[in-house]
């Protein structure tokens, strides 16, 4: 089964998360150009990830991971139990956590882009839960 096949079976399903995350994202920026506006009483978001870009390295790991998970998730022929890799998951995420929270600890750009791939690749390969349909397994087949 190809991607633009599996693509057009979930098409309601693919444009219905595009539509939840981009609703996320412009409410996201508004509420960022209301608290500019407010003046500095309020912090914004850019100014939060800006200043804390080290403390929050975990977050940016999960958040990879959960993207990864959602719109690449592998394909198993066989389900395995998916607590073994939410804890594998869990610890690199407590991990990260307190290496953020070392005084004097920076992270370049270059390191978050790093762990951002690196969530990613392990949320796509500890979560593999989509399992085959039987319909797609002899689909796959068929085209051997």
């Amino acid at each position: 089964m190809g991607l633009r096949s599996y693509f057009l079976k979930h098409l309601k399903t693919v444009n219905t998360i595009r539509l939840v995350l981009a609703i996320l994202l412009g409410t996201m920026v508004i509420i960022d150009i209301i608290l500019v506006i407010l003046g500095d009483e309020y912090p914004t978001f850019s100014e939060v990830v800006e200043h804390n870009r080290s403390e929050l390295i975990w977050l940016n790991f999960l958040l990879s991971g959960l993207i990864a998970k959602i719109f690449f998730n592998r394909k198993v022929t066989t389900k395995k139990k998916e607590i073994s890799g939410f804890f594998g998951f869990l610890a690199i995420i407590i991990l990260l956590f307190a290496i953020g929270q070392i005084d004097g600890f920076k992270v370049e750009a270059w390191h978050q882009v790093l762990i951002m791939i690196c969530g990613a690749y392990l949320g796509h390969r500890v979560w593999p839960q989509y399992i085959f349909e039987e319909e797609d397994i002899l689909e796959l087949k068929s085209s051997e």
